[in-house]
């Protein structure tokens, strides 16, 4: 017999302790974890060991802490791209094309920023509101806005965790939706803009009938478009069609005639009762009244009048004109004007009187001086009386803003006052819009001025000369703006003495320029409050004065 231990006695293995080791299923929880927050798997040190739960514990904190880390740099980095298009894009592997959408984005910035405050922001909307303006304007809503939006796009989707849990990964396309909308809405909206604008425009802006008395100071190219354009002559008339009348007659006739150098505007309103208004030679009409536009046959009410020519030559006559003519009415207006003043008119704008109203509210108001005691509101006079409650409400007096409704009545009212007193209102009426336009006023209200303008307004003058218009309407504002009155006395309106209209108009355009003192460094939104005092008829009585004097 072998006893135990001894030689021979079956041979039993020592048993080792083991060193103590997470589980499996804990391995597989911590391993899970830190490929979920990282991406990548970490190499243990060597030598190291596991230490139970406390390790496994500080694993799973890690592992939350890189995670939240992850989301904030991609929800930080997305936000860039929204804030500047490419920019959070140069912090991740995909920098070159951050960089290019980056880059692109600056140029395109700097180039609209240039083109919007060379020479003031009037030039800068003038400026893009020309044809190649718009199409640039297209151009930087589309094209601009899906290179924003692409720039948001690839910032997520390079910032984007694969391993992150479902939640997480909706969130953060939340977020981006949501950028992308902040970014998307508002390049919709301005592409809108560009393209109901251009359209508008291309209602407002009318070629020219080139058939007769075509000829135009246009200003050139240059630091100064009208160098060589001493001085030019518009045409604005007040249309006041209806349902109750046949045809458009002209309510409001008057033309300015401007300086381009000094900026001094020599404003004349022609009665629009005027009789015996000669016709050119050169215009249809003139066969039927070669003498002047004068018809006594036609009996009391239906005398021909200078705000009936439209209709005579537009509704009355108009197979006397070419085929290709297609506003005789106007055209013969203006023809006769020019003949009237002796200048040649250069541009024409015309504008419904319904739109004057609204074109006043889009643009916020115009304060005015109006006459003690008001300013009737209807009216209208049989037998050289006043329809008793024809008048139904008026324009207070006083110095005071005046909404588009108020300002058309102060402007059209002369149930209580002769056309002398309307057309000296009128006149300061204009002096009034073109002292106080406010360009950071139109932008706000841009969508209402196209909308009025295009249902109102129309106008000769090319679109792409915009720019030299506004710096036209600059000048207009540092010069002088001079009245020429001629009403009765100064003019009999049943026979009118063309020669003595044609010599005050040239004394009033040749009175010298009276420098303006310069305006103090004090701003202020609103206009200065002139004196109280009522306009007198002493300035209207004047044949030639200045404007803002009489308001």
């Amino acid at each position: 017999m072998t006893e135990r231990g001894e030689p021979g006695a079956p041979h039993r293995r020592a048993q080792l302790p083991r060193a103590s080791r997470p589980s499996t299923t804990d391995d597989a929880v911590s391993s899970s974890e830190a490929d979920d927050g990282a991406g990548s798997r970490r190499a243990r040190p060597a030598g190291a060991t596991a230490t139970g739960p406390r390790t496994h514990l500080r694993s799973r904190s890690a592992v939350r802490e890189t995670r939240a880390h992850e989301v904030r740099r991609a929800l930080l980095l997305t936000t860039m791209s929204a804030i500047v298009p490419g920019l959070g894009l140069t912090l991740t592997r995909r920098r070159k094309l951050g960089a290019v959408l980056l880059g692109f984005s600056v140029i395109l910035f700097v180039v609209l920023a240039w083109l919007l405050t060379r020479g003031g922001i009037m030039h800068g909307a003038a400026r893009l509101l020309s044809t190649r303006g718009l199409l640039f304007m297209l151009f930087v809503c589309v094209v601009g806005g899906l290179i924003w939006l692409g720039g948001i796009l690839a910032t997520y989707a390079e910032t984007s965790g694969r391993r992150w849990p479902n939640q997480t990964k909706w969130m953060h396309r939340l977020f981006t939706a949501v950028l992308c909308m902040v970014i998307a809405v508002p390049a919709a909206v301005a592409t809108n803009y560009v393209w109901v604008t251009k359209g508008t425009l291309g209602h407002v802006f009318v070629p020219r009938y080139k058939g007769r008395d075509a000829v135009q100071h246009t200003p050139v190219a240059g630091s100064d478009p009208w160098k060589s354009v001493p001085r030019i002559n518009m045409l604005f008339l007040g249309s006041d069609a209806g349902a109750d009348r046949t045809g458009v007659r002209t309510d409001s006739i008057m033309v300015a005639s401007i300086d381009t150098h000094t900026g001094d505007t020599t404003l004349v309103s022609i009665p629009r009762n005027l009789e015996h208004v000669p016709i050119p030679t050169s215009n249809p009409l003139h066969k039927i009244y070669p003498n002047g536009f004068y018809c006594p046959n036609r009996g009391t009410g239906h005398e021909c009048l200078m705000d009936a020519l439209w209709t005579e030559a537009g509704t009355n006559y108009p197979t006397l004109f070419p085929k290709d003519e297609k506003n005789p009415g106007l055209d013969t207006t203006r023809e006769v004007v020019s003949d009237i003043v002796g200048m040649p008119i250069d541009y024409t704008v015309v504008i419904d009187l319904a739109g004057f109203q609204k074109l006043v509210d889009a643009m916020g108001g115009v304060y005015v001086n109006v006459p003690a005691g008001g300013i009737a509101i209807g009216g209208r006079i049989v037998n050289g009386e006043i329809v008793p409650g024809s008048i139904t409400g008026r324009v207070p007096g006083g110095y005071r803003k005046l909404n588009g409704y108020q300002a058309l009545w102060y402007s059209r009212s002369r149930v209580e006052n002769s056309d002398d007193d309307r057309t000296r209102r009128q006149r300061c009426m204009v002096n009034s819009l073109i002292n106080q336009a406010n360009p950071f006023t139109m932008i706000t209200k841009f969508t209402d001025v196209m909308s009025v303008a295009r249902q109102s307004i129309t106008m000769d003058i090319p679109q792409d000369h915009l720019d030299a218009f506004a710096t036209l309407v600059n000048r207009m504002k540092k010069g002088d703006m001079r009245s020429v009155n001629l009403s009765y006395p100064t003019i009999a309106s049943g026979n009118p003495d063309f020669a003595k209209i044609r010599a005050l108009i040239k004394a009033a355009i040749d009175r010298p320029h009276t420098a303006k003192k310069p305006k103090s460094a004090t701003t202020s939104t609103s206009p200065t409050t002139p004196s109280t005092s009522t306009p007198s008829s002493t300035a209207s009585a004047n044949p030639i004065s200045d404007t803002a004097s009489s308001c």
